[in-house]
């Protein structure tokens, strides 16, 4: 019916066509277990922050807050007066830590909308003032949280 390139252009489609039909099932099953979210693999993870950290994290989606506990490296008794959250502002605050204190529960924060189960990846930003100097001076701490909420 074929003659011998037709012949050879069949074999060739068909072995190359199951190739690439395996190639799409396999990229499938790796895409469903989330191999190409790799915060969700990875983890948590904290990056940068100098005097002022954040020490332990989580996410509640639901309310779209950020729930975290600060650690005081400075040295010396500050108070938080505001921590952005990417770009979401939480202004007013009034934290009180002493000198390598962690804050005794966790501060519940404004965050950006994210759903359960997707990866998020935050800048954030710790402004504060040394209780010794008063409000008129400020420092910053900056870093980065991310994972998966």
């Amino acid at each position: 019916m074929f003659g011998r390139k037709g012949q050879s252009a069949l074999e060739y489609l068909m072995t190359y066509g199951w190739a690439i039909l395996i190639i799409i099932v396999v990229g499938g099953v790796l895409y469903y277990y989330g191999v190409f979210s790799p915060g969700k693999i990875v983890g948590e993870s904290k990056v940068g922050f100098s005097k002022v950290q954040i020490d332990t994290w989580g996410v509640d989606a639901a309310n779209d807050d950020l729930k975290v506990i600060f650690e005081n490296r400075v040295g010396k008794d500050i108070t938080i007066t505001n921590v952005t959250v990417d770009t979401v502002a939480n202004d007013g605050l009034a934290i009180s830590l002493d000198a390598g204190e962690k804050s005794p529960s966790f501060v519940t924060l404004n965050s950006p909308a994210v759903d359960t189960g997707d990866s998020y990846k935050w800048d954030v930003t710790i402004t504060y003032y040394i209780d010794e100097y008063g409000s008129s001076d400020t420092f910053t701490s900056t870093g980065m949280l991310s994972g998966t909420a």
